[in-house]
């Protein structure tokens, strides 16, 4: 990477900020990510690229688990660069990890509304979108016996289907 002259030394740092990130070494990334944004200022750059900030936000709230800071940092990057459908899905797993379902999944139709098929959106979404449909269905999914039975039913189908294979 740092062998091509049009790469800027911010840029490495984010790219291997990105790596760490992706092998879940999220102190080290955020060092990197920190890196690039004050490597863009040296470089004469006013403001940072907002995927730095964006970047950072995020692995300060996966190191950390919930992260005021984290969320403001994505919250801003989306604001001022609103067409980067990865600042987008940045800020959906920052919105999951502080238990706030609906603007991530807004966050995250944002993004695939930029780009269909956006392969960490999609991958995101896998992720969260296993829930069985409730138990009771006229009640509220949210109502206590329906939250109560759901539980039970989770339980009762890992005793039987056993736990290690992951099917419903």
């Amino acid at each position: 990477m740092s062998s091509n002259p049009s790469i800027s030394a911010s840029e490495v740092a984010w790219r291997n900020g990105v790596q760490l990130l992706e092998r879940r070494n999220y102190k080290d990334s955020i060092a990197l990510f920190q890196q690039a944004i004050d490597l863009e200022r040296q470089e004469g750059v006013k403001s940072p690229r907002m995927k730095y900030v964006s970047y950072l936000g995020l692995a300060i709230t996966l190191s950390q688990g919930k992260s005021e800071e984290g969320l403001k940092l994505c919250e801003q990057a989306v604001k001022r660069e609103f067409f980067d459908p990865d600042l987008y899905c940045n800020l959906g797993v920052v919105y999951l990890r502080h238990r706030m379902k609906s603007p991530a999944f807004e966050a995250f139709q944002k993004g695939l509304n930029l780009k269909p098929g956006h392969r960490r959106i999609l991958e995101e979404l896998e992720r969260y979108d296993h829930r069985s449909e409730p138990v009771f269905a006229f009640l509220p999914r949210g109502h206590a016996v329906n939250r109560l039975a759901g539980q039970l039913r989770f339980r009762f189908r890992s005793l039987f289907n056993g736990s290690s294979n992951g099917n419903n």
